[in-house]
């Protein structure tokens, strides 16, 4: 009885799968038959729809990109996820806390329909990926899209960026830090990793240094410009130098090997490669989007505000 029960039960729930997963696809076809009349799906069941062609290469499965994109829920059209700003701001999704424009990823990190559209594309080109969860997320409940959602993508392939990020990576850091006069490199031989720093305005102020307690007010921001973090009137961040714990809870590792290179009072800019930041994942917000892109280069200006030595017990008042 048990056993004939149990079957009853998996035959119900298989019944009740199958009937989602039809509706789902007659809701895709009316959609697909009133908004994309002429498309032809590919063999996988992916719908391609290019609206500006690329000029430059493909991506392959694994290739890490730059793109823009903006995803759909489908029949409704209900954006719930993009990198663009305005975008986000306008569908009442924006995370403060994200870093937002381009966006770095290693294309078949995502869904099968986006990892086949990416290989479709080329570079500097635009199209459209329509797929149903069969090449989305199946049965799965992801973030807040439910089970058995059919998706739409519009992206923006801006950049190929190669197989190897960590080449790419560095080839970026050289030749941006090439452009800085009097910069200077620091080896860091436990994870063989050079950074850069430059102090553009001197002092004769106490010199950082470890088990000193300090106090910095800095601005970080990507290569490229973009401002992911910074402190903001006299609120300035204060750690030890040395105290490094790369389990979290402290500065990240090229903030204690760049500021022993400053004093007390002076300006510069720490230019720091990934396994000395946020290593090869980043960061992401408590909503799961991005603030520091996976093997990110972090450039950061600085002004040393306080230094107290290790036997000391109080900051001096900042000069205003």
């Amino acid at each position: 009885m048990i056993a004939g029960l149990m079957f009853i039960i998996s035959c119900s729930e298989d019944n009740t799968e199958q009937n989602v997963m039809e509706q789902e696809q007659r809701y895709f076809d009316i959609y697909m038959g009133a908004n994309y009349p002429v498309a032809v799906p590919q063999p996988s069941g992916l719908y391609y729809v290019e609206n500006t062609e690329g000029s430059g290469s493909m991506p392959n499965d694994s290739t890490w990109i730059l793109v823009n994109h903006v995803a759909y829920t489908l029949p409704d059209e209900r954006v719930y996820e993009t990198y663009i700003e305005s975008v986000a701001i306008d569908n009442r999704i924006q995370d403060t806390s994200a870093l937002y424009g381009p966006y770095k990823i290693r294309n078949g990190l995502y869904n099968e329909g986006f990892t086949e559209g990416l290989t479709m594309m080329r570079e500097g080109g635009e199209a459209t990926f329509l797929f149903t969860s069969e090449l989305g997320y199946g049965s799965k409940k992801t973030g807040n899209l439910t089970a058995y959602t059919s998706l739409k993508y519009e992206v923006q392939l801006l950049e190929i960026l190669g197989d190897d990020i960590v080449a790419y990576e560095a080839g970026k850091i050289v030749a941006y830090t090439d452009t800085i006069p009097g910069v200077d490199t620091i080896y860091d031989a436990e994870l063989d990793a050079i950074m850069y720093y430059v102090v553009d305005e001197h002092t004769d102020g106490p010199p950082v240094a470890n088990d000193s307690t300090i106090q910095v007010a800095y601005k970080g921001y990507l290569i490229d410009g973009r401002v992911f973090d910074q402190s903001s009137g006299d609120n300035y961040y204060q750690f030890m130098v040395g105290d490094y714990d790369a389990e979290g809870g402290s500065a990240i590792k090229g903030w204690h090997l760049g500021l022993v290179k400053f004093k007390e009072g002076e300006k510069g800019r720490l230019i720091i490669p990934y396994p000395l930041a946020y290593g090869e994942r980043g960061q992401t917000t408590s909503r799961n989007n991005v603030v520091i892109p996976p093997y990110e280069t972090l450039v950061f200006d600085v002004e040393v505000i306080s230094v107290v030595a290790e036997d000391d017990d109080e900051f001096p008042d900042p000069e205003v």
